[in-house]
């Protein structure tokens, strides 16, 4: 017997089900490797958690293992600092990875000025300074580092302090940002959620 799930209350880190009802392709894009479509409809082939990516519309399924892992896959959601800029490129590394806290961490990553948005970025610095910390998503790759883009809405800086007296700087615009101390005005590729982050994370 399946059990079906109400569409209203369907939301990440529910746990569902083998062959519990997820959705119709009209609303979800579903995962190869843990769901299937029957008539339109969308069913889970294995129990775990939600998970749906709401930029893409879709929904997958992921296990405790999945949930609890500490290597990095491609699409991961990584936090960390801005450890310096280059010409066309940015590097950090990660303090956080889905959510999950990884101390002392070895994993390194780059976002190249053409990840940076969505729309032209003329100069690094426009977009990010040394010591902003950083919302970002895992694309490709490359030996023991990993390319990563903010071009999303929900990623980007997240929290930023003034380049010239330190100060927290308050958003005042897409992508302006002002220090309330100094007055110095700044820009950045920020995520939506800016300074009003609201994350469980765990370690």
């Amino acid at each position: 017997m399946l059990i079906l799930l109400d569409k209203k209350s369907l939301k990440n880190d529910d746990l569902v089900l083998t062959g519990q009802y997820l959705g119709v392709v009209e609303e979800f894009l579903p995962d190869k490797q843990s769901t299937f479509v029957k008539d339109g409809q969308i069913y889970a082939t294995k129990s775990g958690f939600i998970d749906i990516d709401n930029e893409k519309r879709k929904i997958e399924i992921k296990t405790h293992q999945e949930k609890d892992r500490k290597i990095v896959k491609i699409g991961d959601i990584v936090i960390g600092p801005i450890l310096f800029l280059r010409q066309y490129s940015v590097g950090t590394n990660f303090y956080t990875i889905n959510q999950k806290i990884h101390f002392n961490s070895s994993y390194f990553g780059n976002i190249h000025v053409s990840q940076i948005s969505d729309r032209f970025i003329e100069k690094i610095q426009d977009a990010f300074q040394i010591t902003d910390i950083i919302r970002a998503r895992v694309i490709s790759l490359n030996y023991n580092e990993f390319n990563l883009s903010t071009s999303r809405k929900d990623l980007g800086v997240i929290y930023a302090d003034c380049v010239i007296c330190g100060t927290p700087l308050d958003k005042i615009g897409y992508n302006k940002l002002r220090c309330e101390r100094c007055g110095n005005t700044e820009t950045r590729k920020m995520a939506d959620d800016y300074r009003n982050v609201s994350e469980p994370l765990r370690f």
